[in-house]
Protein backbone atom coordinates (compact mmCIF):
# COMPACT_ATOMS: atom_id res chain seq x y z
CA UNK A 1 0.00 0.00 0.00
CA UNK A 2 2.83 2.31 0.79
CA UNK A 3 4.15 1.79 -2.70
CA UNK A 4 0.87 3.02 -4.24
CA UNK A 5 1.13 6.46 -2.63
CA UNK A 6 4.59 7.14 -3.76
CA UNK A 7 5.00 10.97 -4.26
CA UNK A 8 6.46 10.56 -7.68
CA UNK A 9 3.39 8.68 -8.71
CA UNK A 10 1.20 11.53 -7.53
CA UNK A 11 3.22 14.05 -9.48
CA UNK A 12 2.85 11.97 -12.57
CA UNK A 13 -0.93 11.83 -12.16
CA UNK A 14 -1.07 15.62 -11.67
CA UNK A 15 0.91 16.31 -14.83
CA UNK A 16 -1.26 13.86 -16.76
CA UNK A 17 -4.38 15.59 -15.53
CA UNK A 18 -3.05 19.00 -16.47
CA UNK A 19 -2.14 17.85 -19.94
CA UNK A 20 -5.62 16.44 -20.53
CA UNK A 21 -7.21 19.78 -19.43
CA UNK A 22 -4.95 21.85 -21.68
CA UNK A 23 -5.66 19.56 -24.64
CA UNK A 24 -9.40 19.84 -24.15
CA UNK A 25 -9.15 23.64 -23.85
CA UNK A 26 -7.10 23.92 -27.04
CA UNK A 27 -9.51 21.64 -28.90
CA UNK A 28 -12.44 23.66 -27.69
CA UNK A 29 -10.98 27.01 -28.76
CA UNK A 30 -9.62 25.92 -32.15
CA UNK A 31 -12.42 23.74 -33.45
CA UNK A 32 -15.48 24.93 -31.58
CA UNK A 33 -14.54 28.60 -31.51
CA UNK A 34 -16.98 30.08 -29.01
CA UNK A 35 -17.87 33.49 -30.40
CA UNK A 36 -17.71 35.61 -27.27
CA UNK A 37 -14.44 34.35 -25.91
CA UNK A 38 -12.74 33.91 -29.30
CA UNK A 39 -13.72 37.41 -30.45
CA UNK A 40 -12.47 38.93 -27.23
CA UNK A 41 -9.08 37.29 -27.55
CA UNK A 42 -8.74 38.05 -31.26
CA UNK A 43 -9.56 41.74 -30.77
CA UNK A 44 -7.14 42.03 -27.88
CA UNK A 45 -4.23 40.23 -29.46
CA UNK A 46 -4.76 40.64 -33.19
CA UNK A 47 -1.67 42.80 -33.53
CA UNK A 48 0.40 40.25 -31.72
CA UNK A 49 -0.62 37.66 -34.33
CA UNK A 50 0.76 39.93 -37.03
CA UNK A 51 4.02 40.13 -35.16
CA UNK A 52 4.58 36.48 -35.84
CA UNK A 53 5.57 37.32 -39.38
CA UNK A 54 8.27 39.83 -38.27
CA UNK A 55 11.82 38.88 -37.47
CA UNK A 56 12.70 38.65 -33.76
CA UNK A 57 14.91 41.76 -33.95
CA UNK A 58 12.19 43.69 -35.69
CA UNK A 59 9.56 42.52 -33.19
CA UNK A 60 11.73 43.68 -30.32
CA UNK A 61 11.86 47.14 -31.86
CA UNK A 62 8.08 47.18 -32.23
CA UNK A 63 7.54 46.08 -28.65
CA UNK A 64 9.75 48.88 -27.35
CA UNK A 65 7.92 51.53 -29.45
CA UNK A 66 4.56 53.11 -28.81
CA UNK A 67 2.64 54.49 -31.81
CA UNK A 68 5.10 53.36 -34.49
CA UNK A 69 3.77 51.89 -37.72
CA UNK A 70 5.26 48.44 -38.36
CA UNK A 71 4.99 47.01 -41.87
CA UNK A 72 6.63 44.24 -43.93
CA UNK A 73 6.31 44.30 -47.69
CA UNK A 74 8.12 43.11 -50.81
CA UNK A 75 9.62 45.78 -53.03
CA UNK A 76 9.22 43.57 -56.11
CA UNK A 77 5.60 42.47 -55.68
CA UNK A 78 4.27 45.33 -53.51
CA UNK A 79 2.64 42.67 -51.32
CA UNK A 80 2.28 43.53 -47.64
CA UNK A 81 2.81 40.43 -45.59
CA UNK A 82 2.41 42.03 -42.17
CA UNK A 83 1.29 45.29 -40.61
CA UNK A 84 0.28 46.29 -37.13
CA UNK A 85 -3.07 47.85 -36.28
CA UNK A 86 -1.60 51.34 -35.99
CA UNK A 87 -0.32 51.17 -39.54
CA UNK A 88 -3.46 49.55 -40.91
CA UNK A 89 -5.71 52.19 -39.37
CA UNK A 90 -3.51 55.08 -40.49
CA UNK A 91 -2.69 53.90 -44.01
CA UNK A 92 -6.17 52.55 -44.76
CA UNK A 93 -4.93 49.01 -45.47
CA UNK A 94 -7.61 46.30 -45.34
CA UNK A 95 -7.00 42.63 -44.64
CA UNK A 96 -8.75 40.03 -46.79
CA UNK A 97 -9.67 37.90 -43.83
CA UNK A 98 -8.69 37.44 -40.25
CA UNK A 99 -6.18 34.75 -40.98
CA UNK A 100 -2.68 35.81 -40.08
CA UNK A 101 -1.36 33.78 -43.01
CA UNK A 102 -3.41 35.49 -45.72
CA UNK A 103 -1.82 38.17 -47.82
CA UNK A 104 -2.69 41.81 -47.21
CA UNK A 105 -3.34 44.15 -50.14
CA UNK A 106 -2.89 47.93 -50.06
CA UNK A 107 -2.89 50.99 -52.26
CA UNK A 108 0.04 53.15 -53.11
CA UNK A 109 0.71 55.00 -49.87
CA UNK A 110 4.22 56.35 -50.57
CA UNK A 111 4.66 59.08 -53.15
CA UNK A 112 6.54 58.14 -56.28
CA UNK A 113 9.58 60.23 -55.34
CA UNK A 114 9.66 58.86 -51.78
CA UNK A 115 9.27 55.25 -52.94
CA UNK A 116 11.98 55.52 -55.58
CA UNK A 117 14.33 57.22 -53.16
CA UNK A 118 13.69 54.66 -50.42
CA UNK A 119 14.27 51.69 -52.76
CA UNK A 120 17.45 53.33 -54.07
CA UNK A 121 18.80 53.77 -50.56
CA UNK A 122 17.86 50.22 -49.52
CA UNK A 123 19.47 48.65 -52.58
CA UNK A 124 22.58 50.66 -51.87
CA UNK A 125 22.92 50.30 -48.08
CA UNK A 126 20.41 47.50 -47.18
CA UNK A 127 19.25 49.71 -44.30
CA UNK A 128 18.08 53.30 -43.85
CA UNK A 129 17.29 55.28 -40.74
CA UNK A 130 14.92 58.24 -40.46
CA UNK A 131 14.42 58.54 -44.19
CA UNK A 132 12.06 61.49 -44.85
CA UNK A 133 9.11 60.60 -47.08
CA UNK A 134 5.60 61.68 -47.96
CA UNK A 135 2.44 59.60 -48.29
CA UNK A 136 -1.17 60.31 -49.12
CA UNK A 137 -3.98 59.04 -46.90
CA UNK A 138 -7.61 60.02 -47.56
CA UNK A 139 -6.38 62.80 -49.85
CA UNK A 140 -4.27 64.19 -47.01
CA UNK A 141 -0.52 64.55 -47.33
CA UNK A 142 1.46 63.03 -44.45
CA UNK A 143 5.09 63.54 -43.58
CA UNK A 144 6.83 60.43 -42.19
CA UNK A 145 10.26 59.15 -41.18
CA UNK A 146 11.11 55.59 -42.25
CA UNK A 147 13.63 53.24 -40.65
CA UNK A 148 13.82 50.08 -42.79
CA UNK A 149 15.91 47.00 -43.53
CA UNK A 150 15.91 45.02 -46.83
CA UNK A 151 16.42 41.29 -47.14
CA UNK A 152 17.77 39.31 -50.07
CA UNK A 153 14.32 38.08 -51.15
CA UNK A 154 13.11 41.68 -51.54
CA UNK A 155 11.22 41.87 -48.26
CA UNK A 156 11.48 45.11 -46.38
CA UNK A 157 10.74 45.54 -42.70
CA UNK A 158 10.00 49.15 -41.89
CA UNK A 159 9.09 51.25 -38.89
CA UNK A 160 7.30 54.47 -39.86
CA UNK A 161 6.76 57.50 -37.63
CA UNK A 162 4.09 60.06 -38.55
CA UNK A 163 5.70 63.51 -38.13
CA UNK A 164 3.02 65.52 -39.95
CA UNK A 165 2.07 67.57 -36.90
CA UNK A 166 5.68 67.99 -35.88
CA UNK A 167 6.61 68.92 -39.42
CA UNK A 168 3.83 71.53 -39.58
CA UNK A 169 4.99 73.03 -36.32
CA UNK A 170 8.58 72.92 -37.48
CA UNK A 171 7.56 74.55 -40.78
CA UNK A 172 5.81 77.34 -38.91
CA UNK A 173 8.85 77.83 -36.72
CA UNK A 174 11.09 77.82 -39.78
CA UNK A 175 8.81 80.31 -41.56
CA UNK A 176 8.85 82.56 -38.50
CA UNK A 177 12.60 82.25 -38.31
CA UNK A 178 12.98 83.12 -41.99
CA UNK A 179 10.57 86.05 -41.56
CA UNK A 180 12.53 87.33 -38.58
CA UNK A 181 15.80 86.80 -40.41
CA UNK A 182 14.54 88.71 -43.45
CA UNK A 183 13.36 91.56 -41.22
CA UNK A 184 16.69 91.73 -39.40
CA UNK A 185 18.61 91.49 -42.67
CA UNK A 186 16.60 94.42 -43.98
CA UNK A 187 17.70 96.61 -41.07
CA UNK A 188 20.52 98.99 -41.99
CA UNK A 189 22.18 98.59 -38.57
CA UNK A 190 24.27 95.58 -37.48
CA UNK A 191 22.35 93.09 -35.27
CA UNK A 192 23.90 90.14 -33.45
CA UNK A 193 22.98 87.40 -30.95
CA UNK A 194 25.58 86.01 -28.57
CA UNK A 195 25.10 82.97 -26.30
CA UNK A 196 26.74 82.01 -23.01
CA UNK A 197 29.40 80.00 -24.82
CA UNK A 198 30.59 83.24 -26.45
CA UNK A 199 29.33 82.06 -29.84
CA UNK A 200 27.34 84.16 -32.32
CA UNK A 201 24.45 81.99 -33.58
CA UNK A 202 22.99 84.87 -35.57
CA UNK A 203 24.28 88.01 -37.27
CA UNK A 204 22.42 89.97 -39.93
CA UNK A 205 23.72 91.14 -43.30
CA UNK A 206 24.53 94.64 -42.05
CA UNK A 207 26.67 93.12 -39.29
CA UNK A 208 28.53 90.85 -41.70
CA UNK A 209 29.05 93.73 -44.12
CA UNK A 210 30.36 95.99 -41.38
CA UNK A 211 32.45 93.59 -39.29
CA UNK A 212 32.90 90.60 -41.59
CA UNK A 213 31.80 87.01 -41.16
CA UNK A 214 32.33 85.65 -37.61
CA UNK A 215 34.06 82.32 -37.08
CA UNK A 216 35.89 80.67 -34.20
CA UNK A 217 39.14 82.43 -35.07
CA UNK A 218 37.62 85.89 -34.84
CA UNK A 219 35.58 85.62 -31.64
CA UNK A 220 38.07 87.59 -29.54
CA UNK A 221 38.09 90.29 -32.18
CA UNK A 222 34.49 91.13 -31.34
CA UNK A 223 34.69 90.92 -27.56
CA UNK A 224 33.86 94.63 -27.38
CA UNK A 225 30.30 93.78 -28.42
CA UNK A 226 29.59 92.23 -25.01
CA UNK A 227 29.71 93.93 -21.60
CA UNK A 228 32.42 92.73 -19.20
CA UNK A 229 29.95 90.96 -16.91
CA UNK A 230 28.66 88.89 -19.84
CA UNK A 231 32.14 87.88 -20.91
CA UNK A 232 33.04 86.92 -17.33
CA UNK A 233 30.04 84.61 -17.09
CA UNK A 234 28.09 86.62 -14.49
CA UNK A 235 25.16 86.95 -16.88
CA UNK A 236 22.50 87.19 -14.18
CA UNK A 237 23.83 90.64 -13.26
CA UNK A 238 23.44 91.94 -16.81
CA UNK A 239 21.34 95.10 -16.79
CA UNK A 240 18.03 95.06 -18.76
CA UNK A 241 19.33 97.66 -21.18
CA UNK A 242 23.01 98.29 -21.61
CA UNK A 243 24.55 101.06 -23.70
CA UNK A 244 28.20 101.43 -24.55
CA UNK A 245 30.37 103.22 -27.09
CA UNK A 246 33.57 101.94 -28.62
CA UNK A 247 35.96 102.82 -31.39
CA UNK A 248 37.74 100.41 -33.73
CA UNK A 249 39.89 100.63 -36.82
CA UNK A 250 38.16 99.49 -39.99
CA UNK A 251 40.59 99.58 -42.82
CA UNK A 252 42.57 102.76 -42.26
CA UNK A 253 39.80 104.78 -40.68
CA UNK A 254 38.65 104.95 -37.07
CA UNK A 255 34.97 104.20 -36.68
CA UNK A 256 32.80 104.88 -33.65
CA UNK A 257 29.96 102.57 -32.65
CA UNK A 258 27.20 102.64 -30.09
CA UNK A 259 26.06 99.22 -28.83
CA UNK A 260 22.65 98.65 -27.30
CA UNK A 261 22.26 95.23 -25.68
CA UNK A 262 19.39 93.33 -24.06
CA UNK A 263 19.58 90.00 -22.21
CA UNK A 264 17.75 86.95 -23.54
CA UNK A 265 15.97 85.12 -20.72
CA UNK A 266 14.24 81.80 -20.22
CA UNK A 267 10.89 81.45 -18.49
CA UNK A 268 12.63 80.92 -15.16
CA UNK A 269 14.53 84.18 -15.61
CA UNK A 270 17.93 82.66 -16.36
CA UNK A 271 19.89 84.54 -19.00
CA UNK A 272 21.03 82.31 -21.85
CA UNK A 273 22.32 84.98 -24.22
CA UNK A 274 22.03 88.52 -25.39
CA UNK A 275 20.92 90.44 -28.48
CA UNK A 276 22.57 93.67 -29.52
CA UNK A 277 22.53 96.43 -32.10
CA UNK A 278 25.78 98.13 -33.09
CA UNK A 279 25.10 101.52 -34.66
CA UNK A 280 27.84 103.31 -36.57
CA UNK A 281 27.94 106.80 -35.04
CA UNK A 282 31.08 107.98 -36.81
CA UNK A 283 29.17 110.61 -38.77
CA UNK A 284 27.29 111.70 -35.65
CA UNK A 285 30.57 112.02 -33.75
CA UNK A 286 32.00 114.10 -36.56
CA UNK A 287 28.90 116.31 -36.60
CA UNK A 288 29.05 116.69 -32.82
CA UNK A 289 32.71 117.69 -33.04
CA UNK A 290 31.93 120.12 -35.84
CA UNK A 291 29.12 121.52 -33.72
CA UNK A 292 31.45 121.96 -30.77
CA UNK A 293 34.00 123.67 -32.99
CA UNK A 294 31.31 125.86 -34.52
CA UNK A 295 29.97 126.74 -31.08
CA UNK A 296 33.46 127.63 -29.94
CA UNK A 297 34.02 129.79 -33.00
CA UNK A 298 30.62 131.41 -32.55
CA UNK A 299 31.43 132.22 -28.91
CA UNK A 300 34.74 133.73 -29.96
CA UNK A 301 33.01 135.79 -32.62
CA UNK A 302 30.20 136.70 -30.23
CA UNK A 303 32.51 138.04 -27.55
CA UNK A 304 35.22 139.53 -29.78
CA UNK A 305 33.21 140.87 -32.72
CA UNK A 306 33.38 144.58 -33.47
CA UNK A 307 29.68 144.52 -34.35
CA UNK A 308 26.93 144.21 -31.83
CA UNK A 309 25.25 140.81 -31.65
CA UNK A 310 21.93 140.30 -29.87
CA UNK A 311 19.17 137.75 -29.45
CA UNK A 312 15.65 139.12 -29.07
CA UNK A 313 12.64 136.94 -28.20
CA UNK A 314 9.34 137.09 -30.09
CA UNK A 315 7.89 139.48 -27.48
CA UNK A 316 10.82 141.91 -27.77
CA UNK A 317 12.75 140.78 -24.70
CA UNK A 318 16.50 141.25 -25.03
CA UNK A 319 18.08 137.98 -23.84
CA UNK A 320 21.63 138.07 -25.24
CA UNK A 321 24.09 140.83 -26.04
CA UNK A 322 27.82 140.85 -26.65
CA UNK A 323 30.33 143.44 -25.33
CA UNK A 324 30.32 145.39 -28.62
CA UNK A 325 26.56 145.93 -28.32
CA UNK A 326 26.95 147.18 -24.77
CA UNK A 327 29.64 149.64 -25.89
CA UNK A 328 27.55 150.92 -28.81
CA UNK A 329 24.65 151.65 -26.46
CA UNK A 330 26.87 153.31 -23.83
CA UNK A 331 26.83 150.53 -21.22
CA UNK A 332 29.82 149.17 -19.32
CA UNK A 333 29.05 145.48 -19.90
CA UNK A 334 26.48 143.16 -21.48
CA UNK A 335 25.27 142.31 -17.98
CA UNK A 336 24.48 145.97 -17.29
CA UNK A 337 22.74 146.31 -20.66
CA UNK A 338 20.55 143.24 -20.10
CA UNK A 339 19.71 144.41 -16.58
CA UNK A 340 18.65 147.95 -17.53
CA UNK A 341 17.10 147.25 -20.94
CA UNK A 342 14.43 144.56 -20.66
CA UNK A 343 12.77 145.26 -24.01
CA UNK A 344 14.82 146.19 -27.07
CA UNK A 345 12.05 148.58 -28.10
CA UNK A 346 13.41 151.02 -25.47
CA UNK A 347 16.57 151.48 -27.56
CA UNK A 348 14.68 152.77 -30.60
CA UNK A 349 14.13 156.53 -30.82
CA UNK A 350 10.90 155.90 -32.71
CA UNK A 351 9.36 152.65 -31.37
CA UNK A 352 6.77 152.65 -34.16
CA UNK A 353 9.67 152.32 -36.60
CA UNK A 354 10.52 148.96 -35.00
CA UNK A 355 6.99 147.75 -35.79
CA UNK A 356 7.72 148.33 -39.48
CA UNK A 357 11.01 146.48 -39.13
CA UNK A 358 9.28 143.47 -37.46
CA UNK A 359 6.84 143.30 -40.38
CA UNK A 360 9.79 142.98 -42.76
CA UNK A 361 11.20 140.08 -40.70
CA UNK A 362 7.83 138.31 -40.58
CA UNK A 363 7.31 138.65 -44.33
CA UNK A 364 10.84 137.86 -45.54
CA UNK A 365 12.26 135.84 -42.60
CA UNK A 366 15.24 138.21 -42.70
CA UNK A 367 15.96 141.94 -42.74
CA UNK A 368 19.21 143.34 -44.13
CA UNK A 369 20.63 146.83 -43.66
CA UNK A 370 17.73 148.48 -41.83
CA UNK A 371 18.83 151.90 -40.48
CA UNK A 372 17.28 153.55 -37.42
CA UNK A 373 18.05 156.06 -34.70
CA UNK A 374 18.69 154.76 -31.20
CA UNK A 375 19.00 156.25 -27.73
CA UNK A 376 22.19 155.72 -25.75
CA UNK A 377 22.27 155.22 -21.99
CA UNK A 378 23.15 158.93 -21.48
CA UNK A 379 20.23 160.02 -23.66
CA UNK A 380 22.25 161.03 -26.73
CA UNK A 381 21.16 159.86 -30.16
CA UNK A 382 22.98 157.71 -32.64
CA UNK A 383 22.34 155.64 -35.76
CA UNK A 384 22.41 151.86 -36.12
CA UNK A 385 22.08 149.52 -39.08
CA UNK A 386 20.64 146.11 -38.25
CA UNK A 387 20.58 142.81 -40.14
CA UNK A 388 18.37 140.12 -38.68
CA UNK A 389 17.37 136.48 -39.15
CA UNK A 390 14.14 135.20 -37.65
CA UNK A 391 13.82 131.78 -36.01
CA UNK A 392 10.37 130.24 -36.56
CA UNK A 393 8.70 127.12 -35.11
CA UNK A 394 7.06 124.35 -37.13
CA UNK A 395 3.83 126.37 -37.24
CA UNK A 396 5.55 129.41 -38.71
CA UNK A 397 5.36 131.39 -35.47
CA UNK A 398 8.28 133.70 -34.68
CA UNK A 399 10.33 132.44 -31.73
CA UNK A 400 13.34 134.77 -31.68
CA UNK A 401 15.48 137.05 -33.82
CA UNK A 402 19.26 136.97 -34.17
CA UNK A 403 20.68 140.41 -34.92
CA UNK A 404 24.00 141.86 -36.08
CA UNK A 405 24.24 145.60 -35.41
CA UNK A 406 26.74 148.25 -36.51
CA UNK A 407 27.08 151.79 -35.18
CA UNK A 408 26.78 154.07 -38.23
CA UNK A 409 26.41 157.36 -36.36
CA UNK A 410 29.47 158.97 -37.95
CA UNK A 411 28.58 157.65 -41.37
CA UNK A 412 25.02 158.87 -41.04
CA UNK A 413 26.16 162.30 -39.87
CA UNK A 414 28.50 162.50 -42.85
CA UNK A 415 25.64 161.52 -45.17
CA UNK A 416 23.40 164.12 -43.59
CA UNK A 417 26.09 166.74 -43.96
CA UNK A 418 26.64 165.79 -47.59
CA UNK A 419 22.92 165.91 -48.19
CA UNK A 420 22.74 169.30 -46.50
CA UNK A 421 25.63 170.59 -48.59
CA UNK A 422 24.00 169.28 -51.72
CA UNK A 423 20.77 171.09 -50.90
CA UNK A 424 21.93 174.16 -48.92
CA UNK A 425 23.42 177.29 -50.41
CA UNK A 426 26.78 177.77 -48.69
CA UNK A 427 26.61 181.59 -48.93
CA UNK A 428 23.12 182.27 -47.58
CA UNK A 429 22.34 179.10 -45.61
CA UNK A 430 18.99 178.59 -47.35
CA UNK A 431 18.08 175.96 -49.97
CA UNK A 432 19.88 175.93 -53.29
CA UNK A 433 18.68 175.26 -56.84
CA UNK A 434 18.95 171.45 -56.42
CA UNK A 435 16.74 171.51 -53.32
CA UNK A 436 14.30 173.81 -55.14
CA UNK A 437 13.88 171.40 -58.04
CA UNK A 438 13.43 168.43 -55.67
CA UNK A 439 10.80 170.38 -53.71
CA UNK A 440 8.78 171.35 -56.74
CA UNK A 441 9.07 167.79 -58.13
CA UNK A 442 7.72 166.45 -54.83
CA UNK A 443 4.76 168.87 -54.99
CA UNK A 444 3.97 167.86 -58.55
CA UNK A 445 4.31 164.09 -57.92
CA UNK A 446 1.60 163.97 -55.25
CA UNK A 447 -1.49 161.92 -56.05
CA UNK A 448 -3.62 165.03 -55.68
CA UNK A 449 -1.23 168.02 -56.01
CA UNK A 450 -2.19 171.19 -54.11
CA UNK A 451 -2.05 174.59 -55.85
CA UNK A 452 1.02 176.69 -55.18
CA UNK A 453 2.69 179.89 -56.46
CA UNK A 454 6.24 180.62 -57.55
CA UNK A 455 7.77 184.04 -56.75
CA UNK A 456 10.88 184.86 -58.83
CA UNK A 457 12.97 187.67 -57.15
CA UNK A 458 15.92 189.43 -58.81
CA UNK A 459 17.99 192.04 -56.92
CA UNK A 460 18.64 195.49 -58.42
CA UNK A 461 21.84 197.52 -57.92
CA UNK A 462 23.64 194.59 -56.26
CA UNK A 463 26.71 194.55 -58.50
CA UNK A 464 28.02 197.95 -57.28
CA UNK A 465 28.16 196.60 -53.74
CA UNK A 466 30.47 193.78 -54.87
CA UNK A 467 32.55 196.19 -56.98
CA UNK A 468 32.81 198.84 -54.24
CA UNK A 469 32.91 196.86 -51.00
CA UNK A 470 34.13 193.45 -52.16
CA UNK A 471 32.62 190.02 -52.43
CA UNK A 472 32.68 189.37 -48.69
CA UNK A 473 30.37 192.31 -48.07
CA UNK A 474 28.25 191.25 -51.03
CA UNK A 475 27.87 187.72 -49.58
CA UNK A 476 26.80 189.18 -46.24
CA UNK A 477 24.19 191.32 -47.98
CA UNK A 478 22.84 188.21 -49.81
CA UNK A 479 22.75 186.32 -46.49
CA UNK A 480 20.78 189.12 -44.83
CA UNK A 481 18.27 189.27 -47.70
CA UNK A 482 17.83 185.45 -47.57
CA UNK A 483 17.06 185.56 -43.84
CA UNK A 484 14.51 188.37 -44.40
CA UNK A 485 12.76 186.28 -47.03
CA UNK A 486 12.63 183.24 -44.69
CA UNK A 487 11.34 185.31 -41.78
CA UNK A 488 8.56 186.83 -43.91
CA UNK A 489 7.37 183.44 -45.18
CA UNK A 490 5.27 180.77 -43.49
CA UNK A 491 6.79 177.54 -42.20
CA UNK A 492 4.98 175.69 -44.98
CA UNK A 493 6.62 177.88 -47.65
CA UNK A 494 9.95 177.19 -49.31
CA UNK A 495 12.79 179.68 -49.89
CA UNK A 496 15.83 179.07 -52.12
CA UNK A 497 18.66 180.93 -53.80
CA UNK A 498 18.56 180.21 -57.50
CA UNK A 499 22.03 181.61 -58.13
CA UNK A 500 23.82 185.01 -58.22
CA UNK A 501 21.34 187.61 -56.98
CA UNK A 502 18.20 185.59 -57.83
CA UNK A 503 15.86 184.01 -55.26
CA UNK A 504 12.76 181.79 -55.48
CA UNK A 505 9.93 181.56 -52.94
CA UNK A 506 7.31 178.75 -53.19
CA UNK A 507 4.02 179.74 -51.55
CA UNK A 508 1.77 176.78 -50.74
CA UNK A 509 -2.00 176.90 -51.18
CA UNK A 510 -2.06 180.45 -52.61
CA UNK A 511 -4.75 180.69 -55.29
CA UNK A 512 -5.88 184.31 -55.07
CA UNK A 513 -3.99 186.70 -57.37
CA UNK A 514 -4.57 189.63 -55.02
CA UNK A 515 -3.18 187.69 -52.03
CA UNK A 516 -0.19 186.67 -54.14
CA UNK A 517 0.45 190.30 -55.07
CA UNK A 518 0.27 191.40 -51.45
CA UNK A 519 2.71 188.72 -50.29
CA UNK A 520 5.11 189.55 -53.10
CA UNK A 521 4.97 193.23 -52.30
CA UNK A 522 5.71 192.49 -48.64
CA UNK A 523 8.77 190.45 -49.63
CA UNK A 524 10.08 193.28 -51.84
CA UNK A 525 9.56 195.81 -49.04
CA UNK A 526 11.58 193.66 -46.62
CA UNK A 527 14.43 193.52 -49.14
CA UNK A 528 14.39 197.30 -49.67
CA UNK A 529 15.12 198.05 -46.02
CA UNK A 530 18.76 199.19 -45.48
CA UNK A 531 21.29 196.58 -44.40
CA UNK A 532 23.92 197.75 -41.90
CA UNK A 533 27.32 196.06 -42.16
CA UNK A 534 30.39 197.41 -40.36
CA UNK A 535 28.81 200.82 -39.83
CA UNK A 536 27.80 201.18 -43.47
CA UNK A 537 24.22 200.96 -44.71
CA UNK A 538 23.58 199.14 -47.95
CA UNK A 539 20.31 199.53 -49.81
CA UNK A 540 19.17 197.05 -52.41
CA UNK A 541 15.90 196.93 -54.33
CA UNK A 542 14.41 193.94 -56.14
CA UNK A 543 12.03 193.02 -58.91
CA UNK A 544 9.65 190.04 -58.68
CA UNK A 545 7.56 187.93 -61.01
CA UNK A 546 5.06 185.20 -60.18
CA UNK A 547 3.50 182.09 -61.68
CA UNK A 548 0.81 179.74 -60.39
CA UNK A 549 0.26 175.98 -60.58
CA UNK A 550 -1.54 174.76 -62.53
CA UNK A 551 -2.68 177.89 -64.33
CA UNK A 552 0.79 178.80 -65.65
CA UNK A 553 2.21 175.30 -66.15
CA UNK A 554 2.55 171.83 -64.68
CA UNK A 555 6.33 171.36 -64.90
CA UNK A 556 9.25 172.94 -63.13
CA UNK A 557 10.54 174.51 -66.37
CA UNK A 558 7.17 176.00 -67.31
CA UNK A 559 6.59 177.50 -63.85
CA UNK A 560 10.07 179.01 -63.57
CA UNK A 561 9.92 180.38 -67.13
CA UNK A 562 6.55 181.99 -66.46
CA UNK A 563 7.77 183.55 -63.21
CA UNK A 564 10.96 184.78 -64.90
CA UNK A 565 8.98 186.36 -67.73
CA UNK A 566 6.71 188.04 -65.20
CA UNK A 567 9.73 189.39 -63.35
CA UNK A 568 11.27 190.91 -66.51
CA UNK A 569 7.91 192.43 -67.38
CA UNK A 570 7.98 194.13 -63.98
CA UNK A 571 11.53 195.41 -64.62
CA UNK A 572 10.50 196.92 -67.97
CA UNK A 573 7.49 198.55 -66.39
CA UNK A 574 9.67 199.93 -63.63
CA UNK A 575 12.22 201.36 -66.12
CA UNK A 576 9.46 202.92 -68.21
CA UNK A 577 8.05 204.53 -65.10
CA UNK A 578 11.45 205.96 -64.18
CA UNK A 579 11.98 207.34 -67.71
CA UNK A 580 8.58 209.02 -67.64
CA UNK A 581 9.39 210.54 -64.26
CA UNK A 582 12.72 211.90 -65.58
CA UNK A 583 11.00 213.37 -68.71
CA UNK A 584 8.41 215.03 -66.57
CA UNK A 585 11.17 216.55 -64.40
CA UNK A 586 13.02 217.91 -67.49
CA UNK A 587 9.83 219.35 -68.93
CA UNK A 588 9.15 221.23 -65.72
CA UNK A 589 12.56 222.96 -65.70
Amino acid sequence: MSDLINPYFLIFLLLLYTGIVLFLAFFFLVYKKPRFLYGLLCNRFYTLKDFGRFSPYFRSKLYSSGAIIAIRFNIFTDKVTAINSTGANLLGIKKINKSTHSEIVHGEFLSKESREGLIKELEKNKRVENYPATCTVNNSLLKVLITAEKYDNGDVEAMIIDITKHFTIYQKIEDQYLFLQNVLNALPVPVFVRDKSQQYPFTNKAFNKTFGEIDNTTLKKYSFLSPPEFSSGTTNTLSPLHHAEFSTLMGKRLHHFEVTRRPLKKKDGDIFGMVGIATDITHRKRVEQDLRDTTKRYKNLFWNAAEGITTVQYDGRLTEANPAMATICGYDSPKQLLKEVTYVRDLWRYPEQRDQYIKIVLENKIAIGYDFEFVRRDGTLGWMTISSSGKFDENGQLESIENIISDITQKKQSEIELTRCANIDSTTGIHNRNALENHIEALLSKTTPSPFAVVFIDLNNFKPINDTHGHYTGDRVLEAIAQRLVSNCRSSDFTARLGGDEFIVILNNVTCSKALANITEGLLDSIAEPISLGGTDHSVSASAGTSQYPADGNTITDLLRAADASMYEMKRSSKASKINEQLEMLASI
